[in-house]
C-alpha cells in the first residue's frame, strides 16, 4: 500500500511539474506562402483601458533562408530571430475590428527584433477582437484574419478583473 501511495504521489507531482514547466502560448501561427506569421497581443492577457496592441513576427518557414531575411542558420538549419523579414511596415497593413467597427492601425517594426511588428491599441471594451493583416511580403499576397474568439490569443478582459480595492 505504501508503494502505491508513493507511486501515486510521484505521478501527481510529475504531472504538476510538467504542467508548470510548459509555457502558455498566447500567439497563433500560420503559414502564408513561404513565410510563417505568428500573431498575438503584445501583453497577455489583454485588459481594457491599458495600452497594448497586436504584435506579429514574419520569418521564412521550413529552415529555408529567404533572400529577404537577414541573419543566419545554425548547423540544424533552424530559423533564428534574426531571420525575420524586415521592411514590412511599408508593405503590410493591420486592421482591428470589434463590434462591427474597424480601424487601420499604424504598423511599426520592433527595434532590435528583425521580423517583429506591432501597433499601439488601447482596447476600451471587453470581448473578442479580430485583426486583419494584408498587403505583400515580397511577391506573396497576404490577407489573413486572426480572431481572439478562436482561443489562440487572449480575448480582452475587463480591467475590473485586476483592480483592487
Amino acid at each position: 500500500m505504501k508503494k502505491f501511495r508513493l507511486a501515486s504521489f510521484l505521478l501527481v507531482l510529475s504531472l504538476l511539474l510538467v504542467a508548470l514547466a510548459v509555457p502558455v502560448v498566447a500567439h497563433e501561427g500560420r503559414e502564408v506562402g513561404e513565410y510563417q506569421i505568428v500573431f498575438g497581443w503584445r501583453l497577455e492577457p489583454a485588459y481594457t483601458n491599458i495600452l497594448n496592441g497586436p504584435e506579429f513576427t514574419v520569418a521564412p518557414h521550413g529552415g529555408g533562408h529567404s533572400e529577404e531575411a537577414e541573419g543566419s542558420h545554425d548547423d540544424t538549419g533552424s530559423d533564428h530571430a534574426s531571420d525575420g523579414i524586415t521592411g514590412l511596415e511599408d508593405t503590410l497593413q493591420i486592421e482591428v475590428t470589434y463590434g462591427g467597427q474597424s480601424k487601420i492601425l499604424r504598423l511599426r517594426a520592433v527595434y532590435g527584433e528583425p521580423g517583429s511588428y506591432t501597433a499601439d491599441l488601447i482596447p476600451t471594451q471587453p470581448g473578442d477582437y479580430s485583426f486583419r493583416i494584408f498587403g505583400k511580403i515580397g511577391d506573396v499576397e497576404v490577407d489573413e484574419t486572426f480572431d481572439s474568439s478562436k482561443g489562440e490569443f487572449s480575448t480582452v478582459e475587463p480591467i475590473t478583473d485586476i483592480q483592487f480595492p
